[in-house]
């Protein structure tokens, strides 16, 4: 074991492979579901942790921190109920459904001299870093608009719609790459199956500099694919990601003006990235250990997880006044 011992609660969907990593680092120390037949299948995959059916027992056990995988309605109640324990927190995104409560994890952590980490895993994607690296070193120039799409047939779900359940990942690499956050939003979301679940939603972000962004998310598409294109002064640089696997491209091109005024664009250079790295999933982990370890806030930290919930609830007020009037505001 290392110095710190984690606790997972949650072993459905993505629970175990929050599971599997922290065992391969050496700091899985207990498993918890109240599924009887999902945790049997936890403890079997890991027999060396504890096991609990009961949160509440897993968070006054001998941990130092919770790694939190369950249902997103139960993420904000879940942390902080872990952080008045004394335990350090991982979150998988989103960190709440509302603002409030996520400002509520980010305070009560701050409070008690606490991690507070928000599973935004696409921030530690090899592909995401080489990409911001790229406009970093100036490669595109200044980012003026960047659009985001993720689409599968998906996993369904009740409790929050496609908007909330999708667009966590997209919202959290909008804000890092543009640094800094939306003043205002236009949102369409649509229903097929329960007028207060949506499955497909569109968004468009102003960020009152002249700068902008497109999100679609979507759960009902037979084509499973996430696509970012960043623009810039001087070219475009694109992330694609499927069961193909992910690519990264840039292509260059120069805006021009004639002597009559007449303006013309040139294309230049292509260039297609190799995409090399660590797991995306154990970098997060490693980042989060991390931060326990130095007290030093993570790129992922409770207060970044809370400008992507803001970001969120901005898109959602817009759809829900478009739906009301009918007329986008």
């Amino acid at each position: 074991m290392s110095d710190i011992r984690v606790g997972v609660v949650g072993a459905g969907y993505w629970g175990p492979n929050l599971m599997r990593v922290c065992e391969e680092l050496g700091v899985l120390a207990a498993v918890c579901d109240a599924d009887p037949a999902a945790l049997r299948a936890a403890s079997a995959a890991h027999p060396k942790a504890a096991a609990y059916a009961s949160y509440s027992e897993l968070v006054t056990s001998p941990v130092d921190a919770v790694v939190i995988a369950s249902p997103a309605r139960l993420h904000a109640a879940m942390a902080l109920e872990a952080l008045a324990a004394g335990r350090h927190v991982f979150v998988e995104k989103p960190l709440a459904l509302t603002v409030d409560e996520g400002r509520m994890v980010a305070e009560r952590a701050r409070a008690r001299g606490l991690t507070a980490f928000v599973g935004h895993v696409l921030l530690y994607h090899p592909g995401v870093r080489k990409l911001r690296a790229l406009i970093a070193e100036g490669a595109i120039g200044r980012v003026w608009h960047l659009r985001s799409r993720r689409l599968s047939l998906g996993k369904l779900r009740t409790h929050e719609n496609v908007w909330w359940s999708f667009a966590p990942h997209d919202v959290a690499l909008m804000l890092a790459i543009m640094e800094s956050e939306p003043v205002a939003a236009v949102s369409t979301q649509t229903s097929l199956r329960d007028p207060d679940v949506c499955d497909i939603a569109y968004v468009d972000y102003d960020f009152g500099d002249g700068r902008s962004a497109h999100v679609e998310v979507g759960w009902l598409d037979p084509e499973k694919t996430a696509r970012l294109d960043v623009f810039g002064e001087r070219g475009v640089l694109t992330l694609t990601d499927s069961r193909a696997g992910s690519s990264l491209r840039l292509r260059t091109f120069a805006v021009r003006q004639a002597s009559n005024g007449a303006p013309s664009v040139s294309r230049g250079e292509e260039e297609e990235f190799a995409i090399a790295g660590s797991e995306p999933l154990r970098e997060e982990m490693a980042a989060f250990l991390e931060s326990v370890r130095t007290g030093r806030p993570a790129p992922t930290s409770a207060d970044s997880g809370v400008r992507v919930l803001k970001a969120l609830a901005m898109a959602q007020e817009s759809a829900v006044k478009v739906a009301r009037s009918g007329v986008p505001v």
